[in-house]
């Protein structure tokens, strides 16, 4: 597969990335994870502009414009043969090697860059999900909530924890028990025919289509608890790749496949998504 390294477009069995990446070693890094379908790049403004934020928010020595970052993506996309297909366009940018050991860092290095393509099945059965509250909390100011960054260690254990409970995916709650988001999506609820979602304050991740939503005043924002969920008809997750996942159960508690949630994911196909 044809990647693209460092300002060059390579063959990934080319590529090295130095041992002292910092990336690599501490995880210090961010990304972006970009659906391409019928040959567009599907909420292109959306990542762009969460991804450029990130780059100034924590200090990489790091830009591209928009045009220049789209220009690659389609590229890419046609070196690879595969600008017919759903394609997963990943983003990943590191703080690279940098000369002081340990913690610290300056900006006198450049950053590793990369992007790298995974196709997409074309499976379009609807997944209905089950998902299991994690002990794990995600803290509501945490850097990590409030970036996609590189460190998904909390997110990767909590979801191979709800797996080996024969559940799909986890569900984060904050450090006041507000419910936040499953471990890479963002979640909704219908109360009184009304579709809610949790505040980026209370933790949740800055989803692309959940920013949609919002934009299209499709859904709005309202701080949830679990006992929230007695009054909650249906449950529903967006994802960028994935789409719109029903939830039929959180823990023990049931839910409708219902009309609100298939609204949704048929706007979200008409998108492309």
């Amino acid at each position: 597969m044809i990647i693209y390294f460092n300002n060059k477009f390579s063959n990934n069995k080319n590529i090295l990335i130095d041992v002292r990446d910092r990336g690599f070693l501490l995880g210090d890094a961010i990304f972006e994870t970009i659906l391409f379908n019928n040959q567009k790049i599907i909420l292109f403004n959306y990542h762009y502009e969460r991804f450029i934020k990130s780059i100034k928010k924590n200090y990489f020595n790091f830009s591209i414009s928009k045009k220049k970052l789209e220009d690659i993506i389609y590229k890419l996309v046609k070196k690879n043969k595969i600008d017919t297909r759903r394609v997963a366009i990943r983003l990943t940018l590191s703080r690279g090697v940098s000369k002081a050991r340990g913690l610290d860092f300056n900006n006198d290095h450049a950053c590793t860059f990369l992007i790298t393509l995974s196709n997409l099945g074309t499976n379009k059965t609807i997944p209905k999900i089950r998902i299991k509250t994690s002990d794990i909390k995600r803290l509501s100011n945490s850097i990590l909530s409030q970036n996609k960054t590189s460190n998904y260690f909390e997110n990767i254990v909590a979801k191979h924890i709800s797996k080996k409970e024969k559940f799909d995916d986890a569900l984060f709650l904050n450090e006041k028990n507000k419910i936040c988001c499953c471990s890479s999506s963002n979640i909704y609820f219908v109360e009184n025919n009304k579709i809610f979602t949790p505040p980026l304050k209370d933790g949740a991740l800055d989803g692309t289509v959940r920013k949609l939503l919002l934009k299209k005043k499709k859904v709005a924002v309202k701080s949830i608890s679990l006992n929230n969920l007695k009054k909650v008809s249906e449950v529903f997750l967006t994802n960028s790749i994935l789409g719109v996942r029903p939830v039929t159960k959180i823990d023990k508690i049931s839910f409708d496949f219902g009309p609100k949630t298939k609204t949704i994911m048929k706007y979200s196909e008409s998108l492309g998504i």
